[in-house]
């Protein structure tokens, strides 16, 4: 992969984490005030308790996100981005624009996806 080539899909990966760190405060933030209001009506407190659940939920999905980040990150500090998982081969710079956190190269991966026949 070319030096450019990585260095776009690094800036990629380093905005969409600070994305999702923001987008995670902002929101925590948010479930704050609601909860800081002194006097907090029933109604108030079911929006309270779905606006924790939306949340939590939010962030289970963004940590994962951010955990893949990070190893994606980790793997071109090794030297190792871009290497197919499973055959070892160079992952497409094509397919890695598209997918910055590919972690095998579209063969393996429709491999994997194909059905199996019974």
């Amino acid at each position: 992969m070319r030096t450019e080539e990585l260095h776009s899909l690094r800036e990629r990966l380093e905005h969409r984490r600070r994305t999702l760190v923001e987008r995670s405060r902002s929101a925590e933030a948010g479930i704050e005030e609601i909860r800081s209001e002194r006097e907090i009506e029933f109604a108030d407190e079911a929006q309270s308790e779905e606006a924790q659940q939306r949340l939590d939920s939010l962030e289970r999905t963004e940590l994962v996100e951010l955990a893949r980040i990070d190893a994606a990150l980790e793997r071109m500090e090794a030297g190792q981005y871009g290497v197919c998982r499973v055959c070892r081969e160079p992952i497409d710079p094509k397919r890695l624009a598209a997918v910055p956190l590919a972690l095998e190269c579209s063969l393996c991966a429709g491999e994997r996806e194909r059905p199996t026949r019974s």
